[in-house]
């Protein structure tokens, strides 16, 4: 059952994301042709400093997600009812929290703009980013025990189905009125929307919730909870400097239109992110439920499959992204919007770098094993910030990247799959470590074959576009058919697309 629930989350995921991504990139282009540089920056800016806000949930819901585990598998109703209980309160603290900070912090977003920038009701624009933000932690708590309990592919109709409406919705606005409070107030309504209706739909399917709210936690269980909150608020902490003060530094560096224009490659990144995350967050409860169940042994093995899984797939996306992305922005919207090579190229490291570490984290966060590698995180953001910002005054643009290349590799590359293996596995991460260089190497060859072959296509345009695309479809799948296709996570993985027959045996059971 596990598997199957795996495989319908990831399809369902992956499809609505399609989806919801090629609105979003038609969505997008009619953003910056009737808006332009100015709008399409302080989109980019507004939202990271949202994202810094976020750092108030302090990782809860992970932590609460984790401890749904058993208690779903042994079918535990009080336990999840009084678990709810204290996601709903907590969560609702926690929007209040945000709002009252984004409201005291409204005189400081103009350090990071430029004076001679004039775009009409800033103020407004900031104070409505607040509210969106504020607004979804008065219902997203609801939709957690749908993903903890494998059912996530029902999160995903819901999300991407509404995104897909917003989206539409939003080219109208923009090509009627070119009024972005218009455009970003369907972005509230739609969030609100997408809340609200998984709560009920959580609420249907999970009624005994209702019934027990007023449970209460075990002093045990509560000490647990805090416990691994502390962690992962140090998680947090780490992630949000990490990955949310890029265009702030480039905003306060090299002016807003510079985060306008990281903000299309951004956008391309975080698609391909979540578009690649959702095979991971498919199997996420799976794993879990497995942890819960299972032994290390069979983890173990799994394990293995997925981290192979996760070279496969963001090794491809990191060579397609090296070759195609700076032709894909200046067919897209022209070549004023395309960054140096250099810059491109530590964007590209940077997600191949973090994609690495999907297995990797699906399995440690599905054990729990937040405290082990909490200072981790603050190490991280510091070496990221203090890196980032002395780079960026030394090479440009590119040293923000490079900085935030610099603090995954010496943090996250080593520390975290050597917490996982020596407090989930309880064995030596030395075999990873080998496997980590021989992808590494495999992907730089790949990448270096397949760069040459698209630099043989003469020319700029969609046609020339179409020819790299097909060639980075076959140059490093074939190559990796030709290597891996023998090994058992290959077989494991063909065998998983397949429907499940009575007697056959899995490759998980050994």
């Amino acid at each position: 059952m596990r598997r199957e629930n795996s495989i319908r989350n990831v399809i369902v995921n992956l499809t609505s994301q399609i989806l919801c991504i090629v609105m979003s990139f038609i969505c997008r282009t009619v953003f910056i042709r009737t808006l332009g540089d100015n709008y399409l920056g302080v989109d980019g800016l507004f939202g990271n400093i949202l994202s810094l806000l976020a750092l108030a949930e302090l990782g809860i819901g992970s932590t609460i997600i984790f401890h749904m585990y058993q208690p779903l598998a042994q079918k535990d109703h009080k336990k999840l009812g009084a678990l709810m209980s204290v996601f709903k309160k907590t969560y609702r603290t926690i929007g209040l929290v945000i709002g009252l900070i984004g409201l005291a912090l409204t005189p400081c977003y103009h350090f990071f703009i430029d004076p001679s920038i004039k775009i009409e009701n800033l103020t407004l624009i900031y104070l409505l980013y607040i509210f969106n933000s504020v607004v979804t932690y008065f219902y997203s708590y609801q939709q957690t025990i749908i993903t903890a309990d494998q059912k996530g592919y029902i999160v995903s109709l819901y999300r991407y189905g509404f995104c897909i409406i917003q989206n539409i919705l939003q080219i109208i606005v923009l090509i009627k009125t070119r009024n972005f409070i218009l455009y970003f107030c369907l972005q509230i309504l739609f969030s609100f929307f997408t809340n609200y209706f998984l709560a009920k739909k959580a609420g249907k399917m999970y009624p005994f919730l209702k019934r027990y709210r007023h449970e209460k936690l075990s002093s045990e269980d509560r000490a647990e909870i805090v416990k691994n909150v502390k962690a992962m608020f140090m998680h947090r902490f780490g992630a949000v400097i990490v990955n949310g003060t890029d265009s702030l530094v480039i905003s306060a560096l090299f002016g807003v239109v510079s985060v306008g224009y990281y903000s299309n490659y951004n956008m391309i990144i975080s698609k391909l992110t979540d578009f690649t995350s959702q095979i991971f967050t498919g199997i996420t409860a799976s794993v879990g439920n497995l942890g819960a169940v299972e032994g290390e042994k069979k983890s173990y093995r799994i394990y293995l499959v997925a981290n192979f899984a996760g070279f496969w797939i963001f090794s491809f996306c990191s060579i397609c992204l090296f070759c195609l992305l700076n032709p894909f922005i200046e067919a897209w919207v022209g070549s004023t919007y395309v960054l140096p090579t250099q810059v491109m190229l530590f964007i590209v490291l940077n997600f191949y770098a973090t994609g690495m570490r999907q297995a990797t984290q699906t399995f440690r966060d599905s054990f729990g094993l937040f405290w082990y590698d909490r200072y981790n995180a603050v190490a991280e953001a510091v070496i990221n910030l203090v890196c980032s910002i002395l780079l960026a005054r030394a090479i440009g643009i590119a040293g923000v990247f490079l900085g935030t290349l610099i603090s995954t590799l010496t943090t996250d590359l080593w520390v975290e799959p050597l917490v996982l293996f020596r407090h989930g596995f309880h064995r030596s991460p030395a075999p990873y470590f080998l496997r980590y260089f021989i992808y590494a190497v495999l992907t730089f060859a790949a990448g270096s074959l397949t760069w040459y072959c698209c630099s043989l296509v003469p020319g700029a345009g969609l046609l020339q576009l179409a020819a790299k695309l097909f060639i980075c479809l076959i140059v490093p799948n074939v190559l990796y058919l030709l290597i891996f296709f023998r090994t058992k996570e290959f077989r494991y993985l063909k065998d998983a697309v397949k429907l499940p027959s009575p007697g056959r045996k899995r490759i998980e059971n050994g």
